[in-house]
């Protein structure tokens, strides 16, 4: 990891979490017409919610250790701090700049399964990297519901996008 050996993981999981929550409400309340996506997308920023004080309460038990001591460090991959980096959502401004571009369900469900992916790959593979046991079964728990919110996407996404419900289900209807 070079010289991020600092690296706030969990101060970035949390940034992540909370950029998701901005994304879904701010989604929501876009698409506030369509009663579907409007309560999905507010019942996953209730979720991203949870994460954050999840998140809040692991940086805490991590406060004054180096990240090498909770974290398996030299594992840690240019493509994981990539993820890590770059974010899972888009952030501040932007996430409202590109929800303005966003002019249908399917696209807003396509960039929440993008976003749901990456904390899917985040959240696995810090799970493995982690050197507390219950850490890492903190970590494949919220792995584990991201999976579930990528399916629920992919299902409201599949109701809305014809030729993703096609790809999805190996047929047209």
């Amino acid at each position: 990891m070079g010289t991020s050996r600092q690296l706030d993981i969990f101060g970035y999981a949390l940034n992540a979490e909370r950029d998701g929550m901005n994304f879904y409400l701010k989604a929501s309340r876009k698409f506030k017409d369509v009663k579907d996506l409007k309560n999905l997308f507010a019942q996953l920023a209730k979720e991203e919610a949870k994460h954050m004080e999840t998140f809040i309460g692991l940086r805490a038990k991590m406060e004054g250790k180096d990240v090498e001591e909770c974290f398996r460090i030299q594992e840690i991959d240019d493509y994981l701090e990539s993820v890590i980096r770059d974010g899972l959502f888009p952030r501040g401004e932007n996430v409202t700049k590109k929800l303005e571009k966003v002019d249908s369900v399917a696209s807003a469900c396509a960039m929440a399964i993008q976003a749901e992916k990456n904390s899917i790959l985040l959240y696995s593979e810090l799970a493995k990297l982690v050197k507390d046991k219950e850490q890492k079964k903190i970590l494949e728990k919220i792995a584990g519901e991201e999976k579930t919110h990528l399916v629920m996407v992919g299902t409201l996404r599949s109701d809305f996008d014809p030729m993703y419900a096609a790809l999805k289900f190996g047929r047209f209807f």
